[in-house]
């Protein structure tokens, strides 16, 4: 991705869908951090001094300690539940045929990402973006069904999950920062700058979808054409009220202090609220749509699908099929709706 490379800090990255700025670092001691030291000494002291026991002031630092503890040990709960995402299982691998290379994302880092050249030369590219959880590999029979229809496919497995790395400190802002990165690539992997785009998101990937598409840039942004979104999320605070352990969801107002405080810590450029990080305040793409929905969705529910028919263009397609939300699973169905409409997208005349 670019760098200013005018400014004194060159983790500033240019786009317009994300934050940029790398996570600052505090030489300040912590509240972890002072548990890490103070919770020791206090379990120690006993051992090495055993008439400390009998002082009121060690007592009053142990019962000042402990409500801290409780504290953090709820705030790492939450913490691990939202910017951490699961270890992977063995990650699945994808075919052969993928043509593999690496591009600057959020911050700079180093992503890999993965590239089907089109059989027929063609200047088109479609972006495949999976879902929460999962990986390129889950959802390749989508990625080698686009592929099949004549353009170029571009996929990788998304900051967080498969073989990608990079759990710690996650949030959607980077990796939609690390995709305006992989676009700003593509012309170099390509070795050619593509005339047309479109974005095919499932899951957490329609909700990447819809905020790439409404805050486009670059060569991308003439470019993009279109967007496919399959059982797409629509709400980032829905997600987060039925991803968090417990009853803790209970304690709503405390939990949206947790997390505005770890994304400003994270993002100091921070651009995305959690109370506008769902539709319609995240972006509505001025793009033709196509929404294909599992008619029995086990994860998301009908309720992001019911956002999402609420708020895109009147002019979208929207289509309800019997499958499931899982990417494991793909249906004649599915490759059918998919098929004729990109295929009219695709026998339009380039402008």
């Amino acid at each position: 991705m670019i760098a200013e490379k005018n400014t004194s800090n060159e983790a500033l990255i240019k786009g317009k869908a994300a934050s940029y700025l790398r996570t600052r670092k505090y030489w300040l001691p912590t509240i972890p951090g002072f548990l890490m030291i103070a919770l020791p000494l206090e379990l120690l002291a006993p051992v090495l001094v055993p008439d400390i026991t009998s002082s009121r002031i060690y007592w009053i630092c142990v019962g000042t300690t402990i409500p801290f503890l409780a504290w953090f040990l709820v705030y790492w709960r939450i913490y691990r539940s939202v910017f951490v995402t699961a270890k992977p299982e063995s990650a699945a691998s994808i075919g052969p045929e993928w043509k593999t290379f690496t591009f600057s994302g959020w911050g700079n880092e180093t992503l890999v990402a993965h590239l089907l050249e089109s059989d027929s030369q063609s200047d088109d590219l479609v972006l495949y973006l999976h879902g929460y959880d999962s990986g390129l590999a889950r959802g390749e029979s989508r990625a080698l069904h686009l592929h099949s229809l004549g353009p170029n496919v571009l996929g990788l497995d998304l900051r967080g999950f498969g073989n990608q790395g990079k759990r710690y400190d996650w949030t959607l802002l980077k990796v939609i920062a690390d995709i305006e990165g992989l676009l700003n690539h593509v012309p170099k992997s390509l070795g050619f700058t593509p005339k047309r785009l479109w974005i095919y998101g499932h899951s957490m990937g329609g909700f990447l979808t819809l905020r790439l598409a409404s805050h486009s840039s670059g060569w991308w942004k003439e470019a993009l054409r279109g967007i496919l979104l399959e059982s797409p999320l629509a709400s980032f605070p829905r997600l987060i009220d039925d991803k968090l352990p417990g009853r803790t969801v209970m304690a709503k107002p405390w939990v949206r202090h947790i997390l505005r405080r770890e994304y400003e810590r994270i993002h100091p450029d921070l651009n995305v609220r959690y109370a506008n990080s769902e539709l319609p305040y995240s972006g509505i793409p001025d793009v033709p749509t196509l929404v294909v929905q599992a008619e029995n969705d086990e994860v998301l529910g009908r309720e992001h699908f019911e956002l999402a028919e609420k708020y895109l263009d009147k002019s979208s397609d929207f289509h309800i099929i019997d499958m499931p939300h899982t990417s494991r699973v793909d249906t004649i169905q599915r490759q059918r709706v998919v098929q004729e409409w990109l295929n009219v997208q695709l026998e339009m005349e380039i402008n």
